[in-house]
Order: C-alpha cells, then sequence, then structure tokens
C-alpha cells in the first residue's frame, strides 16, 4: 500500500466505526500537496496517509500530490486544488496576510495541525577557502558569489531576510564585486562543491540530505547569525528564534549554531467541513506513532503542541480541528 502512496495513485482506506460515530459515515475523496517524490514532506504526506487510512471510512481516496512546496502549497488549498497541504508556518502567516512571496491575502486559510516536525532553519553555508565569517563583511566590501534557490522559493525568500538584516540586499552583495545567483538547489550545491560560489543561504531540515553530501569532507563552514540580527527577523516577518543548527548534523558543527526557522504544519481551506476537519486532525493525532516512526524529522511529533498558535502560523484554527483539540484536552 505504501508503494501505492509512494507512486502518488489514490489509496482505499478503511475506517474503524469510532469515527463514523463522530458524524463521518461517508466517503471522502482528498488530495494533499507537499512535495518532489523523495523530499522529507513527500515522506511527511504519505506518513499521514497511513495514519488516515486506518482511520476514515472504506473507500475513501486519498492522493499525495508530489509538488509544490512552500510558497506553492498554500496557493493550492486556496484554489481548491488540494483539500490540504503541508505549510511552513511562516509561510502560511505570510499568505494569509498577502505578505512577501504572496502577492494578495489568502485569507480561508485555516491550521489543522501545527508543530509537525522538527524546523527548518536558516543556514548559511560558506565555503572554507573562501574565508567568509560573517555577512556582516559584506556590509564592509567583501565581494563574495552568493546562491540560492529559485526566485520566489522559501529559501530564496529566507535568503533576503538574512542579507537584510544586515542591511543588505542582492545590489549590496553586487555593489560590493559579488555575484547573487538564483538556481535549483542541485545546481546551487554543485557550484559549492566545485568552488563556482562562495556562499549559500538556504532553509534546511534536519540533516537536509543535499546539504549533508555538501559537509562531507569539511569544506564548508556554518555562520551563525548575530542575536540582534535574528531578532530582527523573528520580530519583523513571524520566525522562531532561539532555534539551533544542531552539533553533529552536519560534519564540521562540532557546536551548536544559532539561527532562525519555522516549523511544519498542516493547513486546509475554510472551506474544509467540520466533521472532515475533525476527523483528519484526529487521525494525525492519534496515529502519531504511525508519523514519529516514518522519518526523522517527525520524531518529535507531539500532539499536545499541535493546537500552537505559532506553530500554525497565527493562523485561525479550522472548526473541526478547533473541535477535535478542546474534546482530547489540547486545548
Amino acid at each position: 500500500m505504501r508503494r501505492q502512496f509512494l507512486k502518488g495513485l489514490m489509496a482505499a482506506v478503511a475506517v474503524p466505526s469510532a469515527l463514523r460515530a463522530q458524524g463521518l459515515s461517508d466517503t471522502v475523496q482528498l488530495r494533499m500537496a507537499s512535495f518532489n517524490v523523495g523530499s522529507s514532506w513527500y515522506v511527511y504526506a504519505v506518513a499521514i496517509a497511513d495514519a488516515v487510512k486506518k482511520a476514515f471510512p472504506e473507500g475513501t481516496g486519498f492522493e499525495v500530490l508530489a509538488y509544490q512546496g512552500g510558497i506553492g502549497n498554500p496557493h493550492i488549498v486556496h484554489n481548491g486544488d488540494a483539500d490540504l497541504a503541508l505549510s511552513f508556518a511562516a509561510l502560511s502567516n505570510w499568505a494569509h496576510a498577502g505578505r512577501l512571496g504572496f502577492a494578495e491575502p489568502m485569507t480561508d486559510l485555516r491550521g489543522l495541525v501545527g508543530n509537525l516536525a522538527a524546523p527548518h532553519r536558516l543556514a548559511i553555508v560558506a565555503r572554507r577557502d573562501a574565508r567568509v565569517g560573517s555577512l556582516a563583511e559584506i556590509a564592509e566590501g567583501r565581494p563574495v558569489r552568493l546562491v540560492t534557490t529559485a526566485r520566489g522559493s522559501a529559501g530564496e525568500l529566507l535568503a533576503r531576510l538574512a542579507l537584510e538584516a544586515y542591511g543588505l540586499d542582492y545590489a549590496a552583495v553586487e555593489a560590493a564585486g559579488g555575484r547573487v545567483t538564483h538556481i535549483d538547489l542541485p545546481v546551487a550545491i554543485q557550484q559549492m562543491r566545485d568552488g563556482q560560489a562562495d556562499l549559500l543561504i538556504h532553509n534546511v531540515g534536519f540533516k537536509h540530505p543535499a546539504v549533508l553530501e555538501l559537509s562531507l569532507g569539511g569544506a564548508v563552514d556554518f555562520l551563525e547569525m548575530g542575536a540582534e540580527q535574528r531578532a530582527f527577523i523573528a520580530e519583523t516577518y513571524g520566525l522562531s528564534d532561539g532555534l539551533s543548527i544542531d552539533a553533529g548534523e552536519y560534519e564540521g558543527v562540532d557546536s551548536a549554531i544559532a539561527s532562525v526557522g519555522y516549523p511544519t504544519s498542516v493547513i486546509v481551506s475554510k472551506r474544509m467541513s467540520v466533521d472532515v476537519a475533525y476527523a483528519l486532525t484526529r487521525a494525525i493525532c492519534e496515529g502519531a506513532e504511525t508519523l514519529r516512526s516514518a522519518h526523522p524529522g517527525l520524531a518529535e511529533f507531539d500532539p499536545a503542541r499541535a493546537a500552537s498558535t505559532a506553530g500554525n502560523g497565527g493562523l485561525q484554527l479550522h472548526p473541526g480541528a478547533e473541535r477535535y483539540y478542546r474534546e482530547a484536552g489540547l486545548l
């Protein structure tokens, strides 16, 4: 059955009578937006599908969509092309408010499950032979060859925020004699490896595979942002401070690197029925063991934190989710 989900196929799922007693007696067809096959988010979505298949009426369909990621997923839910989606908490907030990468407010978005996974964090990765110690050096005229992911992607937006925290932007990097390149992450990693780029700024999950590979051999350093800059990003853009890239997480990281970031959450539209939202929230929270065993990033999922305002990006909880959390004593 897992293989079917990995291929993005529809899967029939069986349900105990317990949920039928809660009013969800009819089958539903659900689509969940995640990210590329093989990504951590795709694995998370498959794990959610496994939890749901144990709890929904027989004949219910649950399709895991292998797209579109941090920026695209709120759009997909807002447009009705998916019923639920994984989202970064801060980006959910930006989407709702129409900030940064979101041109128009998506006020229909609602929170379902917050703090699903270990937070993604802002990583500033420098080639060791480039001898860059801080982004502040750019403001002092230090030329660097900066690489980010494609314009408008979540990683690229974080690069902008990191530079802004130091009073910089892409024009300032170029004015200092540097260069800014926006490309797909695999190409960015290769440019860092080949010495065609000095600095990569990206959002990384726990032991992000591409960044982990880049760190092998100890050829890169992870730069720490100053406390003032971290506080600026947290206060201005709603990211969480007090996070870190852990010691031993990547080769060459011998002590924790303080950073900012955001947890992954599950979002829906207010158009979803109360019964379906309730049943989904219950299936995910009461299927916590299924999720924890699916991926290291889900190992710390705690339903007691799922209703958190910050963990849901400040989104209003869907009434169905709120109902479950209140009944379960989690709100």
